[in-house]
């Protein structure tokens, strides 16, 4: 028995070197390998602003009476480096009740202030009244116009005319209102 013992410790054992060998064998197979170093992202910009340098379009220094009309203008820059979609809101942030008898026209130019260009009405006085807009576009997914400037860093500058007229009302006598009017840029 002894031998018997001895040949199946010796095929244990030789199962166990070429078991080694095979290991040690593939171990020794050629490599080679490459690599892509620092890889960077980064994030672009949306990026809106307007020449209004802090004041109103509309300050009240002039009261209104049936009929009379004021008139505005806004320059808008996008100059953001993503493709981005503009639109118009508005938000009625005090007053005693002058919006519900306020025309309200909101047109988008292709020049400038002084040479306005070519007109496109973005909420005409057919669409509602001042009160109207501020319910109607609140804000940007139910907002008005669909300037689209194209990003890549280039200022895209466009003017916004407001015409805003009194309605022959006596119901508007000695009310006020005062309202935000906000361009929002979101990226496509």
């Amino acid at each position: 028995m002894t031998d018997l013992r001895i040949k199946v410790f010796a095929g244990v054992l030789a199962m166990l070197a070429a078991s080694f060998m095979a290991v040690q064998a593939t171990a020794a197979a050629f490599s080679a390998q490459t690599d892509n170093t620092a890889n960077e992202f980064q994030a672009g910009t949306v990026t809106l602003t307007d020449d209004d340098a802090g004041f109103a379009l509309f300050d009240g220094s002039s009261l209104l009476g049936p009929g009379d009309v004021q008139v505005a203008c806004i320059e808008v820059t996008y100059s953001g480096s993503l493709d981005a979609g503009v639109r118009l809101y508005g938000a009625l942030t005090g007053g005693t009740g002058l919006e519900a008898y306020l025309d309200l026209t909101i047109e988008r130019g292709t020049g400038d202030c002084t040479t306005f260009g070519t007109a496109t009405e973005v909420w005409g006085s057919g669409d509602g009244d001042l009160g109207e807009f501020l319910a109607a576009a609140s804000g940007y997914a139910n907002g008005v116009d669909n300037w689209a400037p194209a990003g890549g860093g280039g200022d895209d500058t466009v003017p916004y005319r407001f015409t805003v007229g009194q309605q022959d009302d006596n119901a508007a006598q000695g009310s006020s209102t005062i309202v935000n009017f906000v361009w929002e840029a979101q990226s496509s």
